[in-house]
């Protein structure tokens, strides 16, 4: 099986990493872009390598790219129904990245026709991929956060707009989804300051502001940052498995399965999901 891919340089110069020669193709994938909406989303650069290829080149390889995640898969394993998935960004290792899973889905299916079934995270996370009109939508169970007195509490100081609540995720997938006492009109929630450096020795988990402001269940919207300086990105461009948490959120508090979410980032992201039975499909 054969792709016509060609090998995309991070800079104008040619970078020394590609001439590896357990590295199979490189290319660049967007995701969650809306030109009609000038928002454009997120790209991630996806790295098919032969067997050994170490962590630690992993890392090097994507501390010279400038794309928001690099995506790394197995040759050897994208034609099975299963394949390892390893996200990174210029100074770690991700621990779940849903952009990155659905860049590196779309390009597969675009440039092989085929995409694993599941891709596996280190962590043994199943992401499951679901194809509809040869696009890539991102199947994942949902996580329930818990209202957190303590958490808005050591977040009071970081935000420039007072807290109404705090949901926060267990330790393991480290999510709080912050509410503020104002109601945000379509753009304020771009002004909204953040003290990263607070953020970062106060706050363990990666940070969500979240802001609804259409509430009709046909056409519900809803507006969020994303915020995770303690994990070496102060504020995150598109990120989809934030939905995780988002999703059964925004169906307790107001009813709704099914939300356009547009992420106000310096880029801008349009996010679509549909929540049903605990899982959450993202495209």
């Amino acid at each position: 099986m054969q792709a016509k891919v060609n090998t995309l340089c991070l800079t104008k110069r040619k970078p020394k990493w590609l001439a590896l020669r357990f590295i199979k193709l490189t290319s660049t994938e967007s995701v969650f872009y809306s030109p009609a909406n000038n928002l454009k989303g997120s790209s991630a650069l996806i790295v098919i390598y032969k067997n050994g290829l170490t962590s630690k080149t992993m890392q090097y390889i994507a501390s010279q790219s400038n794309h928001p995640a690099t995506v790394f898969l197995n040759q050897n394993e994208i034609t099975k129904r299963h394949c390892n998935i390893r996200w990174f960004n210029q100074t770690s290792e991700i621990k779940r990245c849903g952009h990155g899973t659905l860049a590196a889905a779309n390009f597969l299916i675009k440039h092989f026709g085929y995409c694993p079934e599941v891709l596996t995270s280190m962590s043994h996370e199943r992401f499951t991929i679901k194809v509809k009109k040869q696009r890539a939508q991102l199947l994942l169970k949902s996580i329930e956060p818990k209202k957190s007195e303590l958490a808005a509490g050591e977040l009071k100081s970081v935000f420039s707009s007072a807290i109404k609540a705090a949901y926060s995720t267990g330790d393991k997938n480290g999510y709080t989804v912050v509410l503020f006492n104002e109601e945000f009109s379509k753009d304020d929630l771009k002004s909204l300051h953040v003290d990263f450096k607070a953020l970062s020795k106060l706050h363990k988990n990666a940070v969500i502001a979240l802001s609804i402001k259409n509430k009709d269940k046909k056409n519900a919207i809803a507006h969020f940052r994303y915020f995770a300086p303690q994990f070496g990105v102060n504020e995150d461009s598109a990120t989809g498995s934030a939905i995780t948490v988002i999703a059964p959120l925004l169906f307790r508090l107001h009813g709704l399965n099914k939300v356009k979410l547009i992420q106000q980032s310096n880029n801008g992201a349009l996010l679509n999901y549909e929540f049903n039975n605990a899982k959450v499909v993202i495209y």
